[in-house]
């Protein structure tokens, strides 16, 4: 009896001991602090046209559930899961595939990794590095998702044997990180505990987690904007379901949040009631049962859903992406009797275009950058004081 309860002792001190690791993460320095001041903004024009033109922003989901059978004649593919088959915003996979704007979320992800070469993340606000972490996040598994694609099922890839989450591909101040080392040991840590709303902005590339936007998160408007992801996820069939009035069912994705909430089910249904509408945060609040087994792994690529998306997308900027891709291996002709129009855009050129401003200016504006300038002049003439009064030090 005493080598099974020493056992059982044994497994609830690793237990405790992993938990305890996990608790005591420290940031690296380079990561740790922060300023106070707002004059230093980060742009991301590049990232903005580069998912304008290829996310498809489908609203708010109306809760609607998918018929058992796929639409004659359609390219789009059936779902297993028929509640939540038609929501989530769509992104343009296979044409990206097709053309040179898949470089394009590479050569972001580079620019963001050399940040830190013109200022360090610690002088920027915190609402402009939570915005830079998210950005980097988004961009670098968009980048993986493109290079694996075509996959339907994102399961495997983001929890296999060969992870994409913990792929330590990403270069930030000299540290190697993972997906997973940005979402838990950086964000959930830094933001999270005061902001639990972090959450809502990290997509993964299927239908069952949060939404990839069609524009990049700014310092400025950072919490708005996963205010705004967190309530459509919040109020959409891939979020929360409440079946027979007494059973919430919530998402899998809450899971990989377990680290925000002190006690995971009483606090994860009190945030679900503060952004449910009504009459669902009222059944949220009574029901019996918490479950924690919506999933849906399948991408959201456009071609993988059957929602209809009507003459809006036509006046999506992926529309264009569609017009064009098919021209993009052909240089744009000019002179007379040349092909004009959008669909003689070469796809190289606007790639490079949409780049440009990242590889000529940087992620800041020319006033922007005087401030840097003045700064980093700051922080070496206070570096140099301090040495001197050392030498003074040792001197008595």
């Amino acid at each position: 009896m005493l080598k099974y309860i020493v056992l059982i002792a044994g497994i609830y001190n690793s237990i405790s001991a992993v938990s305890a690791a996990q608790d005591f993460y420290q940031l690296p320095d380079e990561f740790s602090d922060f300023s106070l001041n707002r004059d230093i903004t980060v742009s991301y024009d590049d990232l903005d046209a580069l998912l304008e033109l290829t996310v498809i922003d489908l609203g708010k989901s109306d809760r609607s559930k998918r018929n058992s059978q796929s639409s004659i004649g359609t390219r789009m593919k059936a779902h297993k899961n028929n509640d939540t088959a038609l929501e989530a915003n769509r992104f343009y996979f296979e044409e990206v595939t097709k053309s040179s704007l898949k470089d394009g979320f590479h050569k972001i992800r580079v620019s963001l990794e050399s940040l830190p070469d013109e200022i360090s993340l610690n002088d920027l606000s915190l609402d402009e590095q939570l915005a830079y972490w998210l950005n980097l996040y988004n961009t670098a598994m968009l980048e993986k998702l493109i290079s694996h694609y075509p996959v339907r099922n994102t399961e495997d890839l983001l929890f296999g044997d060969k992870s994409i989450l913990e792929e330590e591909f990403i270069t930030v101040a000299g540290h190697q990180l993972s997906l997973n080392d940005i979402q838990q040991n950086i964000v959930f840590k830094k933001f999270g505990k005061k902001k639990v709303i972090v959450m809502y902005g990290f997509y993964q590339g299927n239908i069952g987690s949060p939404n990839i936007r069609s524009e990049a998160y700014k310092g400025s408007k950072v919490y708005h904007q996963l205010a705004e992801n967190g309530e459509e996820f919040v109020n959409s069939n891939r979020g929360v379901m409440i079946k027979n009035k007494d059973r919430v069912y919530v998402s899998k994705y809450f899971d990989q949040t377990k680290v925000l909430f002190d006690d995971f089910e009483k606090d994860l249904r009190a945030h679900l009631i503060d952004y449910a509408e009504s009459p669902i945060n009222s059944d949220i609040k009574y029901a019996k049962r918490f479950n924690v087994d919506i999933e849906n792994w399948n991408i959201t690529d456009l071609y993988g859903s059957e929602r209809v998306f009507g003459a809006g997308t036509a006046t999506n900027p992926a529309a264009m992406l569609n017009a064009v891709v098919d021209n993009s291996a052909s240089p744009v002709q000019r002179g007379e009797g040349a092909n004009s129009g959008i669909g003689a855009t070469n796809l190289g050129f606007l790639s490079d275009s949409i780049t440009a401003h990242t590889t000529d200016y940087g992620r800041f504006s020319p006033e922007v950058l005087q401030k840097i300038k003045s700064l980093n002049l700051k922080k070496k003439d206070n570096s140099g004081s301090v040495k001197i009064k050392d030498l003074e030090d040792k001197k008595q």
